[in-house]
């Protein structure tokens, strides 16, 4: 770890810990947007890390970006951070300098229609599931443009929005384009089945090390509730089913934060179909195991709004879902060794030749 890496992660974490509290994170659930929050992370570069400085971004790599939405989901974070990362990563893979605004995406198969009128362009279809959509001034989808796929980014001011949110109370809108009638300078030709392939990658190895970092959290607060909550006279953590339990909640936050971090090494050196599928696969069911345990160690106070368990559980029953659940990642698993016909399965699973890049 590099000291530039550990200065990096070391001043978000502060400055999360120092602004994304639980009154706030509650605030947000409310639908109040955080803007001082946001124009924090905006000035810090946080946004736009992993994008080049030669393009405007903040530079870094993606090991620093990773680690940082870690801290997010520790965190609870309210923001679509991922979101806004994704979707400049994706803008710069085009060229593109990157926006500092908030930003969301939708890169699945949209019935979605972009006709160009005159000088501007008309906008007609719907987008469903779209992650912080009332707070997003743009979105980046894919469309059909003179019958070819393309990606475009659509500012979000003339759509209208259908609010509805996820189990974690973060907004998870439908967005609807009638007839809306836009300039637009941000399009781009693109392979549909490429681009959705790396979204859905990019989008499963963000809330898998989200998880991590949540599952963490959730290790911190249960240790410590153990060590002040008394029963039969002697502190919670004396006990030995306690101590089973924490023991428990450990053993799976370390295997979820060990397997996302070599998601995240992967990633980097460009070849992490198969790592992104084990992490997301792995985390997922660890948040399971480790929200029904936690929630057991605090007991009846874990579920009330007070206490800031809930923010953390309901996230990772959340999250758990976006990107594939452990079914989708399970069967992407199992047909990659089926489809090996050159190797037994543990020749599969140990090798350690140099794979194929994803494009």
């Amino acid at each position: 770890m590099s000291e530039m890496h550990e200065l990096i992660i070391d001043s978000t974490t502060k400055i999360l810990k120092d602004k994304c509290t639980k009154e706030l994170v509650d605030t947000v659930e409310k639908g109040v947007w955080p803007e001082d929050l946001w124009n924090v992370l905006v000035e810090s570069g946080i946004t736009t890390i992993a994008v080049p400085d030669s393009i405007g971004g903040t530079g870094g790599d993606y090991i620093d970006a990773f680690h940082i939405l870690r801290l997010a989901g520790k965190f609870s974070l309210p923001l679509p951070l991922a979101e806004t990362l994704i979707t400049n990563w994706l803008l710069a893979d085009q060229g593109e300098s990157p926006l500092f605004e908030p930003l969301t995406f939708s890169m699945k198969d949209n019935t979605l229609e972009i006709e160009q009128v005159e000088e501007a362009y008309l906008v007609n279809g719907t987008i469903e599931n779209v992650p912080w959509g009332r707070f997003a001034n743009k979105i980046l989808v894919i469309g059909q443009m003179n019958n070819q796929n393309t990606m475009a980014l659509l500012p979000l001011e003339k759509a209208e929005i259908q609010q509805s949110s996820n189990l974690a109370g973060e907004p998870m809108d439908t967005v609807i384009f009638d007839q809306v009638k836009m300039d637009l300078d941000n399009t781009y030709q693109i392979d549909k089945d490429q681009i959705m392939k790396k979204t859905m990658l990019l989008g499963a190895l963000a809330k898998a090390v989200m998880m991590s970092g949540a599952l963490e959290k959730a290790l911190d607060l249960s240790i410590q509730y153990a060590k002040e909550r008394e029963q039969f006279g002697r502190p919670l953590f004396k006990l030995q089913v306690i101590q089973q339990y924490i023991a428990t909640i450990a053993g799976e936050t370390v295997a979820s934060l060990t397997i996302s971090n070599k998601a995240i090494s992967a990633f980097e050196q460009g070849s992490y179909e198969e790592e992104v599928a084990n992490a997301k696969l792995k985390v997922n069911e660890s948040a399971g195991i480790v929200s029904e345990i936690a929630h057991q160690v605090h007991g009846a106070i874990g579920v009330t709004h007070e206490h800031q368990l809930h923010q953390l559980t309901r996230r990772l029953w959340s999250w758990r879902e976006d990107f594939g659940d452990e079914n989708h990642w399970a069967e992407q698993l199992a047909n990659r060794v089926l489809n090996n016909c050159s190797q037994s399965l543990w020749e599969f699973i140990t090798r350690s030749e140099q794979k194929e890049p994803v494009k």
